[in-house]
């Protein structure tokens, strides 16, 4: 109670001196971490590759970030065929300064060539530790596309 009493007397003497008020700061409001798929399409040249299109947004922190995307695919006319693979960005080309960013992924598959106009689940995570949050997902059901739409 007496420091809150000191503290309110010497801001008032400050004042008093000075004529203004000091102002008060106001916090910025830090960017989100967000990420979000978007459209998945296989490489003509190499039909064991796809190239996903994936857009992203985190703040500024000076620790460890990431960016993981994953697809995975069943054969329509064989379910004990699955192709599937991961890539991770290298942190140095994972961009978080706050600002939006669009990245497109190549995710080469582990096992068969992926299979044009048949469904696969892409999923995507970015962390950024030291941010709030520190991580972000997304998920979804899509069909890898031969040609750009």
């Amino acid at each position: 109670m007496q420091r809150w009493i000191i503290l309110t007397v010497l801001t008032s003497a400050l004042t008093g001196l000075t004529g203004v008020a000091a102002p008060a700061q106001a916090d910025e409001p830090t960017p989100a971490t967000t990420v979000t798929l978007g459209d998945a399409l296989i490489d003509p040249k190499i039909p064991g590759r796809v190239r996903v299109d994936v857009d992203y947004l985190c703040s500024v922190a000076d620790e460890a970030r990431s960016l993981t995307v994953s697809v995975e695919q069943k054969d329509p006319d064989d379910n004990s065929v699955i192709a599937f693979g991961s890539s991770r960005t290298a942190e140095a080309d994972v961009n978080c300064d706050g600002t939006a960013h669009h990245r497109q992924v190549l995710v080469q598959s582990k096992t068969t060539n992926w299979i044009p106009d048949a469904d696969a689940v892409l999923t995507t995570t970015v962390s950024n530790i030291g941010a709030t949050p520190s991580a972000a997902a997304d998920a979804k059901r899509a069909k890898l596309l031969a040609t750009a739409p």
